[in-house]
């Protein structure tokens, strides 16, 4: 089965920054003042109290950004691993349990920094160098894995059991697992048996209010059906990545399942010192720990409460494969929190028009007119008398709500006429005559 994590699939950029001064404030984090991080943090809302599980590649004990953050671990490798947990064995839990691997001389493998990368943009403590985790005074329980379903499940189960002893309020995943053994897997992931445990596991977490976050991936692929889990399963919430101009970031793997997206570019802890993080694996712990702080704030909304308010009160950001996908934004959700009763369905405050769509047909001095409404953007097909008219994307009339389409015919024929949008055949709205996929007009 092939595997990978997502030091592949999210390749943080390895920018060593330096060591830290204790005398000196907390730099301002620009990925963070993105999400409105002071909403949480002027309120004394620091993730104090709850606790983050990741899965990962363990982090380095002794670096002072997780001094005192990382209250328990487990390692899990399968057999066909070479490598093993620090016991010297394939499976160990407690506190050491959560190291990165060493080598042979016994010392930390440096280039397998991921998890200090992404367990620092969740509850890094602040210093002069790098500015901590979204959520500084939040724990850490940390998974060092090798990415395979069954020590994924694993360590899932783990979380589970020990959710309560930690007050286990969310979970971050930036790796991804490639298990096909059909087309069908492809298509549609969480039919895939590979992932089946993983599934149960998922679900039973957030069936007790433990919400896990997903990178979605790096796949430089527009519109690519996601076959990665555990992004790719409806159990995880998929987070994409927004780059330091407020844009999808280039590499993002987009797809109907990419539920919120998140900063990639935070200053984070390296295997030594500090490096600035890249990729939609930044992105996924930024989700989780901004939803961590929430549900320390408003302890009386539900999990899924919680997770609804931040998706629909985010600022939306369009890309080319998909419109209006909310980003994390900690003072919209506040809000929306704060007028949602407990119990209740969180509104969102900026709701996008609902724009009819509709293709009307009609006849003018010679001439057909198409006038295509709610779909721009969108690629029009036409046939008229037989002839055909392509327009890669619709753009709609200055001023107008609708885009036009004309094709001179002559006055006194009876034209027919087909329309598709997007590859989809239209039903036509004509005066005088029911709505049809195919008219017939007598042209004047």
């Amino acid at each position: 089965m092939a595997k990978r994590i997502l030091g592949l699939l999210s390749a943080a950029l390895l920018v060593v920054i330096g060591l830290s001064t204790p005398a000196q404030a907390a730099p301002i984090e620009k990925a963070y003042e993105a999400i409105n991080i002071n909403a949480a943090w002027s309120k004394n809302i620091l993730g104090q109290g709850v606790t983050i599980a990741m899965i990962d590649q363990g982090v380095n004990l002794q670096h002072e950004y997780f001094d005192g953050q990382v209250v328990d671990g487990i390692c899990v490798y399968q057999t066909n691993n070479t490598a093993t947990c620090p016991n010297g064995t394939k499976f160990q839990t407690g506190l050491a349990a959560a190291s990165q691997r060493r080598d042979l001389r016994g010392a930390l493998i440096a280039e397998e920094t991921h998890g200090n990368m992404v367990a620092g943009i969740v509850a890094g403590k602040p210093n002069s160098v790098a500015p901590g985790g979204v959520a500084p005074q939040a724990k850490i329980v940390m998974a060092n894995t090798d990415m395979q379903p069954k020590s994924v499940v694993a360590a899932l189960e783990y979380f589970y059991q020990n959710r309560e002893k930690y007050n286990i309020v969310a979970v971050s995943m930036s790796f991804g697992i490639l298990g096909l053994t059909s087309r069908q897997d492809l298509l549609n992931c969480n039919t895939n048996p590979v992932y089946t445990e993983v599934r149960a596991s998922l679900k039973k977490l957030r069936e007790v209010g433990v919400i896990p976050f997903a990178a979605a991936g790096n796949g430089f692929y527009l519109d690519s059906v996601e076959s990665w889990a555990p992004t790719c399963l409806d159990e995880a919430v998929s987070i994409g990545s927004v780059d330091e101009n407020g844009q999808i970031s280039i590499y993002n793997t987009m797809s109907t399942k990419v539920e919120l997206l998140a900063p990639d570019y935070a200053i984070s802890a390296a295997t030594y010192g500090y490096m600035q993080a890249s990729g939609t694996s930044a992105a996924a712990p930024t989700a989780a720990a901004s939803y961590a702080l929430l549900r320390q704030q408003f302890p009386l909304h539900s999990a899924q409460t919680v997770l609804e308010a931040m998706k629909v009160s985010g600022k939306k950001i369009d890309d080319v494969v998909r419109k209006q996908i909310p980003m994390v934004d900690i003072a919209a959700a506040q809000k929306v929190l704060e007028s949602t009763p407990v119990g209740g369905t969180p509104v969102d405050p900026n709701p996008t028009p609902v724009t009819t769509k509709k293709v009307t047909v009609g006849s003018f001095n010679g001439y057909i007119a198409i006038y295509v409404q709610g779909y721009e953007g969108s690629q029009f097909i036409s046939r008229i008398a037989g002839k055909w008219i392509s327009v890669s994307s619709l753009k709609n009339v200055t001023g107008k709500p609708y885009a036009l389409i004309k094709r001179n015919t002559g006055a006194g024929y009876d034209v027919k006429v087909e329309v598709w949008i997007d590859g989809v055949k239209q039903t036509l709205n004509t005066s005088g005559q029911p709505a049809s996929q195919v008219l017939v007009l007598r042209t004047r």
